[in-house]
């Protein structure tokens, strides 16, 4: 066997334990969904299963979910972003699906796709398959990934991210003008040369479609914060290309024409969240919002001791302020930085993955670092909160890094080139003493925030095996391949899985038989307000069929009463709040009956001016606070009877004698729109927060619509990104045809 043909097999055998590595922690992942166990841990369970609930159930009916009326007493749900509601794969999955299903499926399909993304892009830039899998391990197991199981869009919308940039390497490829002119002697190009040009110019448009295609997919999952990362990421990358490779300007304008077309496509939800931005109490945030969940710098000892804190973490937050990546990419790491001579064509892209961690590491700092303040002046963007969150920047090129360290050390070991290892010892043994004085020293100087000794002394005990592991490879160890991958996957595993998965799975039918509801419940609103001394509820009621006057959602729509007043309740139609009865978090929850409350539809015959606003909760029914001001004529009350009563559609049956104000216990959004016998009737804001409209003396069937001018405008702008991304895709592959003409090769207009 010749040594070509040996390294090949060696190199097939890694792969084969890192992919066996990562099929474990898939596996493990993927448990209860087997088990017909629903995932419900945080957010899984208190926003995103309630909500998909409702989307489900309007798909099966075929009805827009835009308008959900048990979440705030109506609720841009559309909007709000997190449902996806528009993508096609959530369409495709909630519409054929029973919903247990559906949401595993939904929450678990990233993980693969961001796997399979990441190895891609490694296997082109670094070029050793078995390399690729340790970066894309370490990327999709690590602590971003798995920590962050509870938001299922901001996993898929990374999950994107390395596609991406796979793309547009593809996409941003010079390589084949150079092959054109570069054949020796000037002749004509080989046979092969030719296919390999013809090969990679027919890719470009492909690339290009992609790119466009990916875009929008991430705007469509609803989770721009995440979104803005990427394109920061893609930025960077490009950056990153012309400086390393030479990128011509029409290949550089096709991507940028790509990305914002896909912008554009995505424009159906990014237009919708903003309209409800508008209207949210996100609109007026300040500069401390934005920087609230800041890294610490303290955070950094994770990376060398993940256990040393009760939350893992310094802060509130573990899921966004976990940075812990695996022992054996951290080791990666370090072993690569002591092999700076032998960098060689990995030189570039090395520098260009440490500026990336540090940039990153500035931009999660938030208030400590100072960079991310320059979002302030951006639209959107500014209402970021958490900069914690790019911390999933720093892990991917950790993780890339990495990999270059995996590709340099498996190399060594195929070479079976042992002397000079010492060089590398002496910083691995030096990490692991940093680790081991971590655990010392940590619980003398946190004393109060300090987990129990054998879970502080397991930092120096993984970071040990991950030296071992590394050493062992290094040296030619015959299982020192199989020892790597399986204790990678054993750490990343226990770290990830600890937090969101082990314990925090349920039988979606007992889940939601164990929802408290009101004694003799039948229907009516309730109220379940996070204020102190009351019990956090999150959404997980929506599922026992209970409809609230608040909620939990990402962005809030703001409120101009006091809902913290019974009349405020009442006049929300509320008859049941649910309060606790002391203090402790423990302490059992009980339901206090508020009555009379509003009826759900009535006309207002007296319109009050806006300062009597503060007052509402004590009105007599028939008079409101209108806005606009209306002009109503002394008269008595007429009759208001629903007809029906939908999410996004109600019809009511009036009979006014003179000009007065329906009114509703809908709440209010400018995207609702009201007809009245066959006539536009205008909408009117009724005591601050509720849905109304004005009515004309006579007898009327008046449908209040959801209708935001947001969707619409949406449409508009996807229709236009599909025609921007024709023009890119039109010149790629123009551009292409010349290249393969310039290859030897007969191109045929498309």
């Amino acid at each position: 066997m010749n040594l070509l043909t040996k390294n090949a097999s060696r190199e097939r055998t890694t792969s084969g334990w890192l992919l066996l590595a990562a099929t474990l922690l898939l596996a493990a992942l993927a448990t209860p969904f087997f088990a017909r166990q629903v995932y419900v841990a945080d957010d899984l369970g208190e926003f995103h299963l309630p909500v998909r609930d409702f989307y489900a159930r309007q798909l099966a009916a075929g009805e827009s979910f835009d308008w959900m009326p048990s979440l705030y007493g109506g609720f841009y749900l559309a909007g709000e972003g997190q449902l996806g509601g528009y993508h096609p794969w959530h369409w495709i999955l909630y519409r054929i699906l029973p919903l247990g299903a559906a949401f595993n499926i939904e929450v678990l399909s990233s993980y693969p796709l961001l796997f399979a993304g990441m190895y891609l892009l490694l296997r082109r830039l670094i070029g050793r398959r078995d390399a690729a899998l340790v970066g894309a391990t370490a990327f999709t197991f690590g602590g971003f990934a798995l920590l962050h199981f509870i938001h299922p869009n901001a996993i898929a919308v990374v999950a994107h991210l390395p596609w991406l940039l796979w793309a547009m390497e593809i996409a941003l490829d010079k390589t084949t003008g150079e092959a054109a002119s570069g054949e020796p002697g000037g002749g004509v190009p080989s046979l092969a040369l030719r296919a390999t040009i013809a090969l990679r110019a027919s890719a470009r448009p492909l690339a290009v479609v992609a790119i466009g295609l990916l875009t929008a997919s991430q705007l469509l999952l609803g989770y721009p914060q995440y979104v803005w990362f990427s394109l920061l990421a893609e930025a960077g990358f490009m950056l990153y290309l012309v400086i390393t490779r030479g990128v011509h300007i029409a290949q550089l304008a096709n991507v940028a024409l790509a990305i914002v077309a896909g912008i554009l496509i995505g424009a159906v939800q990014w237009i919708p969240t903003w309209h409800l931005l508008s209207e949210s109490v996100r609109q007026t945030a300040s500069s401390e919002f934005a920087n609230t969940g800041s890294l610490h710098p303290l955070n950094l000892v994770q990376l060398v001791a993940p256990y040393l804190f009760e939350k893992r973490v310094v802060g509130q937050n573990t899921h966004e302020l976990g940075l812990y990546l695996g022992a054996v990419p951290l080791v990666l790491v370090v072993w690569l930085f002591t092999r700076r001579s032998e960098w060689g064509n990995f030189r570039p892209l090395v520098r260009a993955l440490l500026v990336g961690v540090i940039v990153s590491l500035l931009l999660a700092a938030g208030e400590f670092g100072g960079l991310y303040r320059l979002q302030a002046w951006l639209p959107l963007v500014s209402r970021f909160r958490f900069p914690c969150r790019a911390i999933v920047l720093v892990q991917l090129c950790l993780a890339a890094l990495a990999a270059v360290g995996a590709a340099m050390l498996f190399a060594q070991q195929e070479s079976n080139e042992t002397a000079g290892s010492h060089r590398s010892t002496r910083p691995l043994l030096i990490l692991l003493l940093v680790s081991t004085a971590v655990a010392l020293v940590g619980p003398l100087l946190w004393t109060d925030h300090v987990a129990s000794p054998l879970l502080v002394w397991s930092g120096p005990a993984l970071i040990a095996m991950g030296v071992l592991s590394v050493m062992l490879v290094e040296r030619g160890s015959r299982g020192g391949v199989a020892i790597l991958a399986l204790f990678m996957a054993a750490d990343l595993g226990a770290y990830g899985l600890s937090y969101s998965i082990v314990g925090r799975t349920a039988d979606l039918h007992t889940y939601v038989a164990a929802i408290p509801r009101p004694p003799e419940f039948a229907g009516e609103r309730v109220a379940a307000p996070d204020a102190p001394n009351r019990l956090r509820t999150g959404d997980r009621m929506l599922l026992a069929g209970i409809q609230r006057v608040d909620g939990y959602a990402g962005l809030e729509p703001a409120k101009q009463l006091d809902y913290a007043e019974p009349g405020v309740l009442a006049m929300a139609g509320v008859a049941w709040q649910l309060e606790r009865a002391g203090d402790g978090a423990a302490t059992p929850h009980e339901w206090k009956r508020i009555a009379p409350s509003a009826p759900r539809v009535r006309l207002v015959t007296q319109a009050l001016p806006a300062s009597e606003l503060p007052r509402v909760g004590s009105l007599d029914w028939h008079a409101a606070v209108c806005a606009p001001e209306q002009q109503l004529p002394p008269s008595e009350p007429g009759t208001a009877v629903v007809v029906s009563d939908g999410p996004g559609v109600i019809e009511i049956e009036v009979t006014a004698p003179a000009r007065q104000v329906l009114a509703t216990t809908e709440s209010f959004d400018s995207g609702w729109t009201a007809v009245a016998g066959g006539q536009r009737a205008p909408i009117v804001r009724v005591n601050g927060d509720f849905l109304g409209c004005a009515i004309e003396p006579g007898k009327h069937l008046v449908r209040l619509e959801f209708r935001p001018r947001a969707r619409r405008v949406g449409g508009w702008l996807a229709m236009l990104g599909l025609g921007f991304l024709t023009v890119a895709v039109s010149l790629t592959a123009a551009n292409s045809c010349r290249s393969r003409a310039a290859g030897g090769v007969t191109c045929v207009p498309n």
